[in-house]
């Protein structure tokens, strides 16, 4: 205990000087809150951007249609109110949805947004030739986007969609594009994929503006004094970027950050002790830390080991680890295995069960699937071929330490793993910028994506899994980067998604699980929470942390630093 309270001592030293390094621009008497990132947005436009702390920060700037809160209701933002059959904003076939903005809404530059700019949005959702990271269900399932007049408009698609938020509230919308910036753009090049205003936003509909980007350093964030919900009470943020969580973390506990998102569940007890003034505070926001498997076959740009072609293998793998010991060891016991595509949601298989580590199961299954040690090096070999893969994830310290772990138990069967480690932005990025899991650079790529939030349709399935969402040239945004294609779940999928049934979308969610635990194209590795971490003494009270990862800051309004 005394080295790990040494440690911090002398990491918060190190913190605290890269924190006044950085000489943020003053700004006399504005009350303003430090966050840590430990990743620098890729984007400032959400829907080029598979990043959380991306999309953390353009929810700073851009306002949804309406936010999910911490109890997983809705809440209007630009909308007065959520359309339901009910009040007549979805049709009775679930076919068609008329949706209401607020009126007087105003862009940051004081240009009205209107319902030309959610029309002008989905019609950009529509066309492939933008490249977009998210938002794929919507392009396959919308029919037309039409305005009524300033502040309705009206949404159509080609079958029954039952949850409206999947469709235009967060997290179904990434951002609402302020047509009199893109839209010349579009007309000039025919997509906005390059567009200036992705990396260097000038026009904001959120309750901050975007006043300056240090690359590598910070970014500072003022009152948007436009926005539609009245003025923050908080005038200034400033998100700081530290790579180093250990560096992050000790600037926290030594009172140069009031607030930390994205805290791993084995960071917790050290970040308790570390200062009696933080608490933690811990919401559903639906992601689950995975091992995706590159099965694309040589069809496909980057193909994967030829083994995790073979079901036999990727099966040995999950046998092979031991999840227990890294969520006990590593993770403090702080969550657990699981094997469902749906962990912790109201939408779980019970019965379901979760692979047991059995190193003996797995070295049956590679000597079943011809994967043996031919020549006595301790590595499997078939057909000439070694059995070495490629394991990537990002430079997050607890995720490289679960990295050291797990090639320990594969080598115990004879996989050899090959540990890297990227920068977000590269391990994340785009295909257009050779993103690590866009392009297939990997053969077991680490990291946490969302499950079910509100309904049993879910993300990971119908865009991250989803056979269309293969990426390649012609598909630069699927989202696909396993390559792993199944019909029937896609069909289930569709079910989630359309069905107006909600038991027959709970068997379909079901089904979705019992075909991801028998095909392993990814291996869970564990359920986590949204963990944040705040420092107390710089808030009147308690704060309020919306779930899932497009609704962090839905109550920032309400948030209140001490003088």
């Amino acid at each position: 205990m005394t080295r790990m309270k040494t440690a911090l001592g002398l990491l918060a030293i190190l913190a605290l000087t890269l924190v006044l390094g950085l000489a943020p621009v003053a700004a006399q008497d504005v009350p303003t809150l430090n966050v840590g990132f430990a990743q620098e947005p890729d984007s400032m436009n959400g829907f080029y951007t598979s990043m959380a702390f991306a999309q953390w920060a353009n929810d700073l700037v851009q306002a949804s249609l309406w936010d999910v809160s911490d109890t997983l209701g809705f809440v209007p933002v630009l909308v007065d109110e959520v359309p339901t059959v009910e009040n007549g904003g979805i049709s009775e076939d679930y076919m068609t949805y008329t949706i209401k903005l607020k009126s007087g809404l105003v862009w940051s530059d004081g240009e009205p947004l209107t319902s030309d700019d959610l029309v002008f949005t989905y019609q950009m959702i529509q066309d492939s030739a933008n490249n977009f990271l998210q938002a794929g269900s919507i392009a396959d399932s919308l029919v037309s986007a039409e305005a009524v007049d300033e502040t309705t408009f009206t949404l159509t698609f080609n079958s029954p969609k039952p949850f409206a938020e999947d469709q235009a509230g967060s997290p179904g919308l990434s951002t609402i594009l302020p047509a009199h910036i893109f839209r010349p753009v579009y007309e000039s090049e025919g997509s906005i994929e390059f567009a200036a205003e992705n990396l260097d936003p000038t026009v904001f509909s959120g309750p901050y503006v975007l006043s300056e980007w240090r690359r590598g350093e910070s970014m500072i964030f003022d009152a948007n004094p436009n926005y539609i919900g009245g003025a923050p009470k908080i005038g200034r943020v400033i998100i700081r970027f530290f790579p180093d969580t250990d560096a992050e973390y000790a600037a926290l506990a030594a009172g140069q950050l009031d607030f930390v998102p994205n805290v791993s569940e084995g960071d917790i007890p050290r970040l308790v002790e570390s200062s009696p003034d933080l608490k933690i505070v811990t919401v559903f926001g639906g992601y689950i830390e995975s091992l995706w498997l590159n099965v694309r076959t040589e069809e496909n740009p980057r193909a994967g080991h030829p083994a995790l072609q073979d079901v036999r293998v990727r099966q040995a793998i999950r046998y092979a680890l031991d999840r227990n010991a890294v969520t006990t060891e590593l993770l403090a016991g702080a969550t657990s295995p699981t094997d469902s595509i749906y962990a912790s949601s109201p939408f779980e298989l019970d019965t379901l069960g979760v692979t047991e580590y059995d190193p003996a199961a797995a070295e049956a299954l590679l000597d079943e699937a011809g994967w043996v040690d031919s020549d006595g090096d301790g590595v499997r070999d078939k057909d000439g071929v070694k059995l070495e893969l490629r394991y990537s994830t990002t430079t997050a310290g607890w995720r490289n330490n679960i990295q050291a772990v797990l090639q320990q138990q594969l080598a115990a069967v004879g996989i050899s793993v090959i540990l890297e480690s990227y920068p977000a932005s590269e391990f994340f990025g785009a295909w257009a910028n050779n993103g690590i899991n866009a392009v297939g650079e990997y053969d077991i790529a680490q990291y946490a994506n969302n499950t079910a939030l509100t309904n049993p349709a879910n993300v990971t399935v119908y865009e991250a899994l989803a056979c269309d969402q293969i990426p390649s040239e012609d598909n630069q945004g699927g989202q696909n980067f396993t390559g792993f294609c199944n019909e029937d779940m896609d069909a289930a999928a569709q079910v989630t998604l359309n069905s107006l049934d909600p038991d027959e979308r709970l068997q379909a969610a079901y089904t979705i699980q019992e075909i991801m635990k028998e095909n392993a194209p990814l291996i869970n590795l564990f359920p986590r929470g949204d963990n944040y971490a705040y420092n107390t003494t710089r808030f009147t009270g308690d704060i309020t942390i919306g779930s899932g990862v497009g609704n962090l800051w839905f109550d920032i309004l309400n948030w209140e630093l001490s003088s």
